[in-house]
């Protein structure tokens, strides 16, 4: 009898330690893809530093279009317009790199399915939880942006055109405001998203 409990003791030893090395194992599969999803976003370094140029240029310009003189004022129009289709091409190449990133990142769905420990799939299943709200709310912060861009050109789309009032550009003009304001909202909860993933990526690095 004391053999077989022994032998018994020791298969139950294995099975516990073979589950130990199985989530070992699919939470590092897991991460591993996690990186993989976030190498993919290396370039928007870059992209944020050409908007954020196209964006001080795009100040420059607005002191231009306040000028008294109507034909600097239309040619500023011109320029800004110009200036957003850029913004606009620049900000297109940050939504594609997140989308590449997004579909990486689903391929590690899996890996959570078979981690046994309840504790370890808590903490992994937390961490995909804050990917999958970052994917979400850059989606809202893509929409609130090109939004502004929208507001932006319908302003300066209209002081190209000749005999315009000044109500017609202040009705333009807060429409904009309404729109950068909403943006700016949704720049905040996208870095609060980040912020989340940064700190459920280091407790799963942990385990």
């Amino acid at each position: 009898m004391k053999l077989r409990k022994t032998v018994a003791i020791v298969a139950a030893s294995t099975i516990l330690l073979a589950g130990c090395t199985t989530d070992k194992k699919e939470v590092k599969a897991y991460n591993e893809n996690i990186q993989k999803a976030f190498d993919k976003e290396q370039s928007i370094n870059s992209i944020s530093k050409k908007l954020n140029s196209l964006e001080e240029k795009k100040q420059g310009l607005y002191k231009k279009a306040n000028s008294d003189n109507e034909d600097t004022r239309k040619k500023a129009a011109d320029d800004i317009l110009e200036n957003i289709k850029q913004r606009q091409e620049t900000f297109d190449k940050e939504v594609s790199t997140l989308n590449d990133s997004e579909k990486q990142f689903k391929k590690g769905k899996s890996h959570i399915d078979e981690i046994k420990s309840d504790d370890k799939k808590k903490e992994v299943k937390q961490l995909d939880d804050a990917v999958k709200n970052k994917y979400k709310v850059h989606d809202e912060y893509a929409s609130a942006y090109k939004n502004v861009l929208e507001k932006e050109k319908d302003l300066f789309e209209l002081i190209k055109q000749d005999g315009v009032t000044q109500s017609q550009v202040d009705e333009k003009n807060d429409a904009l405001n309404k729109a950068q304001k909403n943006f700016q909202n949704k720049f905040k909860d996208y870095s609060k998203a980040m912020n989340t993933v940064n700190k459920e990526k280091q407790d799963v690095d942990n385990l």
